[in-house]
């Protein structure tokens, strides 16, 4: 009887130490956000760069004689990617001017490269609005890059947000 009572007793003391399972439910909700609609790029182009010689979700190449122009878009946030995705240099291996003229920062680099022709001299413009890079760029034959310093600078000043 003694045995008996001892184990009654001990049963009682366990019985409220088992352990019950607690489960935890998440009921985190990830809305990821839309992405900003893309603005009007404004740009007067030069009278021979009518029709894109290639067109693609990126952007539009123009091939003129002695030089090329783009005109791409970008995802924001990585100047230094965008940079280099553009000249093949890192950010500080060119020379970047960083302005802002409105509501958007704008980037102005310049650089030189030897192309499958000889020397090549770039320039581009990068818009930032914070959600997209909006570049234009071109790239000219060194040795002739000064015939079309008045149609670059008419290109550049031309390039905004609309």
């Amino acid at each position: 009887m003694k045995k008996c009572a001892v184990f009654l007793l001990i049963s009682m003391m366990l019985s409220g130490c088992g352990a019950e399972e607690t489960f935890e439910t998440i009921a985190d909700e990830f809305v990821q956000s839309a992405a900003a609609p893309m603005r009007e790029v404004i740009l007067e182009l030069p009278e021979e760069a009518v029709l894109p010689a290639s067109e693609s979700d990126a952007g539009m190449l123009y091939l003129c004689d002695g030089y090329e122009i783009s005109v791409q878009t970008l995802p924001a946030g990585d100047l230094e990617a965008s940079v280099y995705r553009i000249t093949g240099f890192s950010k500080d291996r060119v020379d970047l001017i960083s302005t802002q003229p409105g509501t958007y920062r704008r980037h102005d680099l310049v650089w030189s490269t030897l192309g499958e022709q000889g020397d090549q001299v770039g320039r581009a413009a990068i818009l930032d609005d914070g959600s997209y890079h909006y570049v234009l760029s071109v790239l000219a034959e060194a040795d002739r890059a000064g015939e079309f310093e008045q149609v670059f600078r008419a290109l550049f000043e031309s390039y905004a947000l609309g």
